[in-house]
């Protein structure tokens, strides 16, 4: 490998590198952002957010696999690429959006649990408003001769 080639690998990893970071970050902002929307119920919002993060995953995946090649092969042509090293920022950008997304999975599991015991609730209602409606006689009743 050139010396030309070296460089536009080099720059080649620092592009990757930068892009996966940015991404990480938008990565953590919407699973802050789902935390809110969990917060408040607006379940629409979530699922568009879920989307969105769903589309950063897969490029995060393409870029693993990039950056893990180009390593490979200036590693392979002994070039230091302790310099481009940035695993510690990846790592925190993960380690941030994991606690985010149990911040979140708590709020929709409490969420769940209220909806839940909520249905039971109209349950209950459901079958003794239908049980008063089977009755022939309902308490008070128009009397013609009152």
């Amino acid at each position: 490998m050139g010396s030309e080639d070296l460089v536009k690998n080099s720059d080649s990893l620092i592009e990757l590198l930068a892009a996966q970071c940015s991404d990480l970050e938008r990565l953590l902002a919407l699973a802050k952002d789902e935390t809110e929307a969990a917060r408040e119920g607006k379940f629409t919002r979530i699922w568009d957010i879920v989307t969105e993060r769903s589309v950063i995953g897969k490029r995060l995946e393409t870029f693993h696999r990039q950056i893990a090649e180009l390593r490979n092969s200036l590693e392979g042509q002994g070039e230091n690429i302790g310099r481009y090293d940035i695993t510690g920022r990846v790592i925190e950008l993960a380690n941030l959006t994991l606690l985010q997304d149990q911040e979140t999975h708590l709020l929709l599991a409490d969420t769940r649990e209220t909806t839940l015991e909520d249905l039971r609730e109209l349950e209950k209602g459901q079958v003794s408003t239908n049980a008063y409606l089977r009755q022939p006689s309902r308490g008070l009743s128009y009397d013609k001769s009152f």
